[in-house]
């Protein structure tokens, strides 16, 4: 009788840093069970939340960590966090990922099955450390004393981010998007911390549309991680444009 596999090993695209400064990057998850099922149907969690209780329940041991948190998912990056959604998706569902997408010209539906085997990620290489991501805008920011500033230096964010917006997105997706960068910000031009927390989202308002490109752009391209973002082209129009897999509805 054929024995299958009940843990699964994967390394991840950045890894956890321990309070010891130690980088714990094998992770070795489970199939999701019927536990992990009802979490998806669980009013009381956002989304954020969700992300880090299938996550915790299903992660065996985490490098050295043999007992996994939700303090410890919740602290990871989330970079890290959808690559495991993306694991656990494929181990227990199967590799082949159904969906729909419409075309912006023409209003055609399109029907897409990825295989999940060949979806890209970028990982740090052995013993790299993760690097802030610095974007010198355009236009940049003229702050209320005049001066201008356009150097945006960012870190990724963590599970715990995800979290904070989360019920803000469930109401205005724009603003938990800019809350969620927001925090991602370690420092914006010459701006002290004070100043820059007093701004609030009101400075990423205020940048250009062109500026507010550049940053997500940056992010999306400069960051390790899982690249959900493909080609998509229309059969009946001909337009090809870009589309992005769905971790959301990953279970569903």
């Amino acid at each position: 009788m054929a024995q299958y596999p009940r843990e699964f090993e994967v390394l991840l695209p950045v890894g956890y840093t321990d309070g010891a400064g130690r980088v714990h990057r094998q992770a070795v998850i489970r199939k999701m069970r019927g536990h992990e099922e009802s979490l998806l149907y669980d009013q009381t969690l956002s989304s954020g939340r969700l992300v880090t209780e299938l996550i915790r329940s299903c992660l065996i041991r985490l490098g050295d960590i043999e007992t996994v948190t939700s303090q410890i998912v919740s602290e990871m990056y989330t970079v890290d966090r959808n690559y495991l959604l993306l694991e656990l998706r494929r181990i227990t569902l199967g590799e082949h990922l159904p969906a729909l997408y419409v075309c912006p010209r023409c209003d055609t539906e399109i029907s897409v099955v990825h295989d999940l085997n060949k979806i890209p990620v970028r990982r740090l290489e052995e013993g790299q450390a993760l690097a802030d991501i610095t974007v010198q805008l355009e236009d940049g920011y003229v702050d209320r004393e005049g001066a201008l500033h356009t150097e945006i230096v960012l870190t990724l964010p963590r599970g715990i981010d995800e979290e904070f917006v989360s019920s803000i997105a469930e109401k205005d997706p724009l603003r938990a998007q800019d809350v969620l960068l927001l925090r991602c910000i370690k420092r914006f031009g010459t701006l002290p911390p004070a100043a820059l927390e007093a701004y609030g989202i009101k400075i990423l308002r205020d940048l250009t549309m062109g500026d507010r490109h550049y940053i997500y752009q940056a992010l999306n391209s400069q960051m390790p991680g899982v690249d959900f973002q493909f080609l998509v082209r229309c059969g009946s129009c001909g337009t090809s444009f870009q589309g992005v897999i769905d971790v959301v509805n990953f279970f569903v």
